[in-house]
């Protein structure tokens, strides 16, 4: 039997925060170590019980949940935000800065149980059913910039878009019918050559330039 998913959350209303933790611990996968009700107490329990996963509220008193997603930038804690705010300078910002994904707090409880085991399953990007529907529709960026691709291959493109569809390596692999040694090459040549270094921030980028296309049904 694997170990639990060792999870932290940190939100400052406390019946969210209560409610969210008597879910979780009924998960026999998941061991809430530890809670926090502002951003400062959540960067430092973040660093001293070292969570496989952070559950992050965006505004909270002393610290912005922003500013505790970029302290903890490979820390390998992998940091998932909760929140209420549907403000696209706030999804790509926290993005940009290394979380894994973001969530609003109107998901099903499931849905956020889901995402902290896809985190620690290696999945980046994740974002909320909701917000991903808006960046579809293309309420942020009407106009999409596949010429910002152009520095890419082909298959190299083709990676990149699976990524910022929240696919891991395997996925990918499974998907494109290549070995996970191809897919890691394709990867690194996506940080290289977009001069991106890591995956939460090629998957912002994309989506905020509109290269994510729905995928067919």
């Amino acid at each position: 039997m694997s170990a639990p998913i060792r999870v932290a959350l940190a939100d400052d209303h406390p019946a969210f925060l209560s409610g969210l933790v008597a879910y979780l611990t009924e998960q026999p996968d998941i061991d809430v170590v530890a809670t926090a009700s502002d951003g400062r107490e959540a960067l430092e329990l973040a660093r001293r019980e070292r969570p496989d996963v952070l559950v992050l509220d965006l505004e909270m008193p002393h610290m912005t949940g922003m500013d505790v997603a970029d302290a903890l930038q490979g820390s390998g804690v992998g940091v998932l935000i909760l929140s209420a705010y549907q403000d696209e300078d706030y999804i790509f910002g926290v993005l940009e800065r290394g979380a894994a994904g973001y969530l609003t707090k109107e998901e099903p409880l499931a849905e956020i149980l889901r995402a902290i085991r896809g985190v620690v399953g290696g999945e980046t990007g994740w974002l909320s059913g909701r917000i991903a529907q808006l960046v579809l529709k293309g309420r942020w960026r009407q106009t999409p910039e596949p010429s910002l691709l152009e520095p890419l291959s082909a298959r190299e493109q083709e990676v990149a878009l699976l990524m910022a569809r929240g696919r891991t390596n395997p996925e990918i692999a499974d998907a494109l019918f290549i070995s996970m040694s191809t897919v890691k090459k394709h990867v690194n040549a996506v940080y290289e050559k977009l001069e991106i270094p890591t995956r939460p921030q090629v998957v912002a980028w994309m989506w905020e330039h509109g290269l994510v296309t729905p995928e067919a049904p």
